[in-house]
């Protein structure tokens, strides 16, 4: 991912108080949930959020990803669109105007993927601090964090931070503190919240987590069970019920 340097103009980027660009309704295209979130939620619908040509948060809900929705955003921008699903803490797919547009039933339409959704997270970041995202080169960023295995394993918060301090390279762009971890949620199939994760099934209980990133996560098994997950420099905790049930020590 750091084959090259990328420099970006944040410096140029202007005040929130001017218009981005005209906004316009338009229908939202969601992209289709991955099978073991299909399994362990059936009935999972969305919150929309987009933003108007002054900048304004706007939100919308979908039911079922199958039918579009329509959805108030800035024209000719990269202004940033999340979907995230109602299923707390499971990851957002995300794209952007325009750049996401595509023709559906003969008229434009904006369609989300999951690769997008850290890319327009970061962005929806900045757009929060007032940054006109029109002056920004998110079709670089978008490039960049679509060549990782896992775009919700990079520090986005650092990504955004620098950006916004106007001194981002592609060298920059790291993924978060890492570990092995081994816990014990049960018997079952289970997946963490990113769209990108791989099912594992339990034995005797137990599964290993190669390379989790320090901090929280969410734990869910394909029969909708779920655990919080604390991953720390030497424990790793389980949380249901919001009480601690079980620590497991670092793997070696």
């Amino acid at each position: 991912m750091k084959h090259f340097l990328w420099s970006l103009a944040v410096a140029a980027f202007s005040i929130a108080g001017c218009d981005l660009a005209p906004d316009e309704e338009v229908d939202v295209l969601l992209p289709a949930p991955p099978a073991a979130w299909q399994i362990a939620f059936p009935r999972m619908g969305y919150r929309i959020v987009t933003r108007d040509g002054h900048n304004r948060l706007q939100e919308a809900t979908a039911a079922d990803w199958r039918t579009p929705v329509t959805a108030r955003c800035a024209r000719e921008v990269s202004s940033p669109v999340l979907a995230y699903p109602l299923e707390g803490s499971l990851r957002p797919a995300g794209g952007f105007s325009t750049l996401s547009l595509r023709e559906y039933r003969g008229r434009e339409a904006l369609e989300l993927t999951w690769r997008d959704g850290a890319a327009a997270l970061v962005v929806a970041r900045l757009a929060d601090l007032g940054r006109n995202v029109s002056l920004f080169n998110v079709p670089r960023l978008r490039q960049f964090l679509a060549e990782a295995d896992d775009p919700w394993d990079v520090d986005l918060d650092a990504v955004a931070q620098k950006i916004a301090q106007g001194g981002f390279t592609a060298w920059d762009i790291d993924r978060l503190p890492s570990r092995d971890a081994e816990v014990g949620p049960g018997a079952g199939t289970w997946f963490l919240e990113s769209p990108f994760s791989a099912l594992q099934e339990a034995e005797n209980g137990r599964i290993r987590l190669s390379g989790i990133s320090l901090g929280c996560h969410m734990l869910f098994s394909l029969d909708g069970r779920r655990w919080r997950l604390e991953v720390g420099n030497q424990e790793t905790f389980l949380v249901d019920y919001l009480q601690t049930v079980k620590s497991t020590p670092s793997a070696p």
